[in-house]
């Protein structure tokens, strides 16, 4: 018997163009469901990020995935599948130093004198886990005895929370973290699995892995923040959606909280009541100037 196959080369050639009235509807869509700003620099991104998951999930092309979500109801685990595909994860072990010596050198020592037996953080983008296993691996070496720690770790991608809360990466990443805190907080793979480590269970069993998306109206918690890290999230943001996490965060936080953002990223171009305690820190109270 005779059969002709299906011809996909028309749909997979337009499969790797964008029109503009296609790729302003995703614009709109990643900014309402994400707060993610996608300028036209991120046409290309877009394309590589949504392209083979249209063709491999016989979408056709931009238009017709388009058209597919258009008619979705809101609840539709199709959103999460998007939100997964658009979002950016890359972070490493002890990054940004100078976050952690301000723990140590001016938090721990404000905690101490407020008389703090547990200290409440919350990593507001956790990506593949390694900023709350750094926090936690930091803070079970350099709290004081009578001191303790719980780190709530949210991110808005399922795949990335799925291997945050497995805690395993590969031996590559081994020395992204300090000698002093490596024989403490790891275990080593062997065998078959020797090109892996996992994070010890003790650093695990401080930290709750939850999904969060920042520009939901609620919070994370019903209890307050001692310490907020939000690092390296805002680059991706508008002004107007840098302003919403940021006054979130604040009402998210104790009458001595903190912020932490990355170095790169400024609260400058907006109106919030954090002070600036230092370079990339920002505090509650009035202890640094006014960003």
């Amino acid at each position: 018997m005779n059969f002709a196959l299906p011809d996909f080369s028309k749909n997979f050639e337009e499969e790797k163009h964008i029109q503009d009235e296609d790729f302003a509807y995703f614009q709109a869509l990643v900014l309402s469901i994400a707060g993610i700003s996608l300028s036209e620099k991120k046409r290309d991104l877009l394309k590589t990020r949504l392209g083979p998951y249209i063709r491999d999930n016989n979408h056709g092309n931009y238009k017709e995935y388009r058209r597919y979500l258009e008619g979705l109801p809101e609840e539709h685990p199709e959103w999460q599948n998007l939100i997964n595909l658009i979002t950016t994860n890359k972070t490493d072990f002890f990054r940004e130093p100078a976050h952690f010596e301000y723990i140590e050198t001016k938090l721990i020592p404000e905690w101490v004198k407020m008389g703090k037996k547990e200290v409440r953080i919350w990593s507001a983008a956790c990506s593949s886990g390694e900023e709350p296993y750094t926090l936690a691996m930091f803070l079970k070496k350099k709290l004081p005895a009578g001191m303790t720690f719980k780190i709530t770790a949210s991110d808005i991608d399922t795949n990335i929370l799925s291997r945050a809360k497995n805690g395993v990466y590969p031996i590559a990443k081994f020395n992204e973290i300090p000698e002093e805190f490596q024989k403490d907080s790891i275990d080593m793979g062997t065998g078959a699995i020797s090109e892996w480590f996992r994070v010890k269970k003790k650093l695990k069993d401080h930290i709750d892995f939850k999904l969060y998306n920042l520009i939901e109206d609620n919070l994370p918690s019903d209890e307050l923040f001692d310490l907020v890290l939000c690092r390296n999230v805002m680059i991706y943001f508008p002004k107007e959606v840098i302003k919403i996490v940021a006054d979130k965060i604040y009402k998210a936080t104790t009458n001595e909280g903190c912020l932490f953002i990355g170095h790169s990223e400024s609260l400058q171009a907006i109106k919030s009541s954090w002070f600036t305690a230092a370079p990339s820190i920002y505090k509650k109270t009035a202890s640094g100037k006014r960003k």
